[in-house]
């Protein structure tokens, strides 16, 4: 059993002050003021009981929040979801771990059918074995039902209609692990595909996409719930065809990614997207590929020579090809250079992306009942402290 005391915790989009939370079994047991109560939200009475046996773990001198969640994140430290081995998924978890991320899901490019059921597979049997890091919520398949025009960093001569035959081998493949498969909804069929997915369990996300604004609001209507690195791979926005970008920002049942390097995005930008969505309508993402971790260099992603340059991964044409980025990173350029609220910012790391997946009941903010995923960081975001599951993995905290 553990105590912590915090000065400052975010939760679900709210800062709460002078908190203890008690853990116990893998999860936060009972939440209890030791101070004021600050904008809570709930109805704290009195710091939770201990006994001897309950070691105590001092973080009021840090900012504290619930682990980040990483959505879309292809590999990192010279690894790819795609390399289909144990070791890879093994590796990425690892690394998504320093960075304060206790949940990810390993995403796959678009590739060969087997190729993409070898990967699948892996990430099944990984979630099987366990990871010692971050832990899997499941696979994103981003690819192959893509259109051509807005593919990136995805092989063309793999790129293919919707087929809803084929999309179903590739879940029934996963054996459960799939949660999300990106579909460009302007494709044939795509809206069929979508209404069939959500029957499946599997979230829907638009992009590497050419949709209008009626084609995108329909997805929306047949169960799509989230839009892939908004602005990047996508229909732009122009105010007579105001395209998939126009859909993220006025349809509030979509949900935008963003990687928020400052890279991907300037940061006007995000701060427009921001004003939009707010907390709640904005998941964080890194789109990290395999130089994640690593210094500047040639790496490849999928199948494509990517050239690493000042941290950004390129193609040969200059086109961006995923990121090196993490979710630390994202989260400081939000709160320092998009200048918003820590606590909103939080929220777009962790409770957004978990009410994306349909699995906010288990993770993404510090709630009686919900897994103890807990990250502290001090004023210059550097990692103090990451508890998963309740089980303390990382504690740089001064003796």
């Amino acid at each position: 059993m553990y105590k912590i005391l915090t000065n400052k915790s975010y939760s679900n989009g709210k800062e709460l002050h002078n908190i203890e939370y008690l853990v116990e079994n893998g999860q936060i047991g009972q939440i209890g003021q030791i101070g004021q109560t600050g904008q809570t939200g709930q109805n704290i009475k009195k710091a939770p009981a201990a006994d001897s046996t309950t070691e105590t773990f001092d973080l009021t001198n840090y900012h504290v929040m619930p682990g980040m969640i990483d959505l879309h994140v292809h590999g990192a430290m010279g690894h790819d979801v795609m390399d289909a081995t144990y070791e890879a998924i093994a590796a990425i978890s690892s690394h998504k771990l320093k960075e304060g991320c206790t949940a990810f899901c390993p995403t796959t490019l678009t590739a060969s059918t087997d190729d993409t059921i070898k990967a699948i597979k892996n990430v099944r049997a990984a979630m099987d074995i366990g990871v010692d890091g971050a832990k899997i919520i499941g696979a994103f398949l981003e690819g192959p039902f893509i259109n051509t025009k807005y593919r990136g960093a995805h092989v063309e001569k793999y790129v293919r209609e919707m087929d809803l035959t084929a999309a179903t081998e590739f879940i029934q493949a996963g054996d459960g692990c799939v949660a999300s498969i990106a579909v460009a909804p302007e494709q044939p069929q795509a809206l069929s595909a979508i209404r069939a997915f959500k029957e499946m369990g599997v979230q829907v996300r638009l992009g590497h996409s050419a949709a209008t604004l009626e084609q995108a609001e329909q997805a929306v209507q047949a169960g799509a719930n989230m839009a892939i690195h908004t602005f990047n791979a996508m229909s732009p926005f122009h105010h007579r065809e105001p395209g998939l970008v126009g859909a993220v920002f006025s349809n509030e049942k979509l949900i935008g990614e963003l990687i928020c390097d400052l890279i991907h995005v300037h940061h006007s930008a995000c701060k427009a997207l921001v004003n939009a969505k707010h907390g709640e309508g904005i998941a964080l993402v890194t789109d990290c590929m395999a130089a994640g971790g690593l210094s500047d260099g040639e790496y490849k992603l999928g199948e494509l020579n990517v050239k690493v340059v000042d941290g950004a991964s390129r193609l040969a044409d200059g086109s961006l090809a995923g990121s090196t980025t993490n979710m630390l990173t994202c989260l400081k350029h939000m709160h320092k250079n998009i200048h918003v609220p820590l606590a909103e910012a939080s929220e777009m790391a962790t409770a957004t992306p978990a009410k994306a997946l349909g699995i906010f009941n288990k993770i993404g903010s510090l709630d009686v009942g919900k897994s103890a995923d807990i990250i502290a960081f001090d004023d210059d975001f550097n990692i103090v402290f990451v508890m998963v599951d309740g089980v303390v993995k990382i504690n740089r905290l001064p003796c």
